[in-house]
Order: structure tokens, then sequence, then C-alpha cells
């Protein structure tokens, strides 16, 4: 996802500006039906949305995607996926929705999972839930548990909200046995299982368990493929080279052992594979614009 692309949502629809300033470690935002209306001729438009949705809806209303006209009427859960084209109207004046819109990378967080396997987001459909009065007021329970995180200062309300949101996505997929008879388990992708590795690699990192590598090579070499053929897969999925989130990697542990442990920026430097404490330093300043300690101070 591109923060161009957010910007020009935020510009069409939201009547607040768009800030990719936050803590996150991708994009989310809690959205209102009021809030989508700035242009109320934008819903009509058949595009596509620079992030995975969520929309607890109540009231008639039809969606456009292809050849399909999807009628909904009283409540409804819907979920849309970044590669979904659609439009969307309601002429139901007392038409009302609850939105969580967010990026593959922040649903992915650290377990990185593999989002097309899941039912809901599987085959680039929008997928289209009824639900009864008990459905909905359970389902508008989480929504409102997620909108008050979204709001607090918890130090962790991102792992919070994110779980929030899987509750919401499982207790979906529960309510229609047919949506998972027809899943098949497939092969773990060559992508799954580089996060899979890269998450294993970083697991209890310490000066005692330093991290044996960091080269794309090593990590290609654990796969039994190429730095190639890694790189070729890793970029269709994320936009992003291996090298990228290795890197993406050792700055989110390096600033787990600043903020929570006693190490010195040499040790950490150690226990993160450079040899030269300057080196470690360069490459954190070039990555965050800050250096170690002014973060460990921040």
């Amino acid at each position: 996802m591109y923060n161009a692309d957010l910007n020009a949502f935020y510009d069409q629809y939201i009547n607040s500006e768009f800030s990719a300033e936050n803590s996150f470690s991708g994009h989310f935002d809690f959205l209102l039906w009021e809030n989508l209306q700035k242009d109320a001729s934008a819903c009509g438009r058949y595009q596509r949305k620079p992030f995975y949705k969520i929309a607890l809806l109540r009231g008639e209303a039809i969606y456009y995607s292809g050849n399909q006209q999807i009628r909904i009427s009283g409540n409804t859960i819907v979920f849309t996926d970044p590669m979904i084209r659609f439009s969307f109207e309601t002429i139901d004046e007392s038409f009302d929705g609850k939105y969580c819109v967010c990026s593959e990378s922040f649903l992915r967080g650290t377990s990185k999972l593999s989002l097309s396997n899941w039912p809901v987001f599987r085959d680039r459909n929008i997928y289209v839930q009824s639900l009864s009065n008990e459905q909905y007021t359970e389902l508008l329970r989480i929504f409102n548990e997620i909108e008050d995180e979204y709001k607090s200062d918890y130090l962790f309300k991102e792992e919070l909200i994110r779980n929030r949101v899987f509750d919401m996505i499982h207790y979906t997929q529960k309510l229609n046995k047919k949506l998972l008879e027809f899943i098949q388990i497939q092969e773990e992708s060559l992508e799954d299982r580089f996060f899979k590795i890269l998450h294993n690699a970083f697991f209890n990192i310490s000066k005692e368990m330093p991290l044996e590598d960091k080269s794309p090579a090593y990590f290609a070499g654990l796969l039994f493929t190429s730095v190639d053929q890694l790189n070729k897969v890793i970029k269709r999925v994320t936009g992003k080279t291996t090298q990228g989130l290795i890197h993406e990697r050792i700055i989110e542990e390096a600033n787990v052992l600043l903020k929570h442990t006693n190490y010195t920026v040499k040790e950490i430097a150690w226990s993160l594979h450079f040899q030269e404490t300057s080196h470690f330093q360069n490459f954190y300043k070039k990555q965050t614009n800050c250096t170690p300690l002014e973060y460990r101070e921040s």
C-alpha cells in the first residue's frame, strides 16, 4: 500500500486529513458512515480501495463488482480486500455503518499470515454475511471495543486491536459452515515459509543467542531457493525486497532491545549480527533517522 493511494482515498471520502504518522506496523483506521460522505458521488465510482475493509452495516444498499449486483438489507457484515474493484450506493436515509480499514502489513503483524487463505478474503470477491439482531449486537460490541482502544493511549493497543479484528473474522466465518467446507489445505507458499523462518530467526535474540545471519542469501539457502527467486516472490506479494523486510525486522528487534533491556549499544549490535558497533549505529540511523541512544531516551 502506498501513502499516495491512501491520501487519494482520504481526499475523496474523509472529512479529515490522512496522517501516516503512527506507531503501528501498518495503516489502521476506524471510520463511521458519516465520515465517508465528503464527496457523495465517490462511493459510486468503480475502483479499488487501498486497504482491507470490514464494514458492519445496517440498512439497504447495493455493491457493484464486475457483473455482480450484491444487495444488502438489514444487518450485514462485509469484507473486501485491496484487489477488488467495486462501487457502492444507497438511498436509505437511515443507513448506518462502522468500518475498520487496514493494510496487509497491519493484519499480518508479526505472524506474517497468508491472508488469501482466510475464507472471507478468498478469491478476491466481496464477502457479504447477513446477521440476526443478536449477531449484529455481538459484532457491534467488538467494533465499539476497537474504537475505544483506537482512541486510547494504551502502549500495546495495536496488538489488542488486531486481535479484535480477528475476533470479528473468526466470528463471521463460524456463522457460515459452507464457507469452510470448500477450503483446501494448500501447500505452504514460499513467502509463507520465508516469513516463518524470519520470525523464528529473531525468536529470543540475546547476547547469548545472537542472530545467526541477516543476509538474503542465508534465508534463501534455508528455503532451498535462489535469492533472485525469493526476491521475485516477496516483491510480488509485499511490494518490498527480501533485504528490506529483513532490515525492518532488525529495526523492530533493535527497538525492543533498546527499550526493554539494559543491553549496551555494542551488545545489541552483537546480538543482531553486526561485527562493528559503528556499522549498527550507521544502519540504525539510516533506517530511522535517529541514533539508537536517541530512540532509547525518547
